[in-house]
């Protein structure tokens, strides 16, 4: 989905969880169209990859906090509304803040604007968390 790729480095291929963000599932609305952003964002370009945590998330993928040219790539996807940030065990920031390994206030802030302005996916008015959708269709 939107925030996950594939990245190389020389001869190895890993796949990359991008810290801070959650878009949208592939199945949601809105998924598809959040996966090509992220691709036409990153794409053949060189990122620096901030390990967040343990360096690995539950699936074994790299976790870590994407930058293109200095900029955060989650908060450019969470700004141009085709993502919202990071909310562990689906919970609204400051609760379970602890789970937190990194600042959040960026994220929830730069979410608030995109909602504001009814950008992408609050375009509809009423949308479905990630979280809370991968909790509602566990076997997809």
């Amino acid at each position: 989905d939107g925030d996950t790729f594939e990245a190389t480095e020389g001869h190895i291929t890993f796949r990359v969880r991008v810290a801070g963000m959650d878009a949208p599932e592939y199945q949601q609305a809105f998924g598809k169209w959040a996966t090509t952003e992220l691709k036409n964002l990153i794409e053949g370009k060189e990122v620096v990859i901030r390990s967040v945590g343990k360096g690995l998330d539950r699936y074994n993928r790299i976790l870590g906090q994407v930058f293109l040219d200095g900029t955060d790539v989650s908060l450019s996807m969470i700004r141009r509304g085709f993502a919202f940030y990071y909310r562990p065990q689906c919970r609204d920031y400051p609760q379970d803040k602890k789970l937190y390994e990194y600042d959040p206030r960026p994220y929830v802030k730069a979410e608030a604007e995109a909602r504001a302005t009814n950008l992408v996916i609050w375009s509809r008015g009423s949308t479905t968390l990630p979280c809370q959708f991968r909790r509602d269709h566990p076997h997809r």
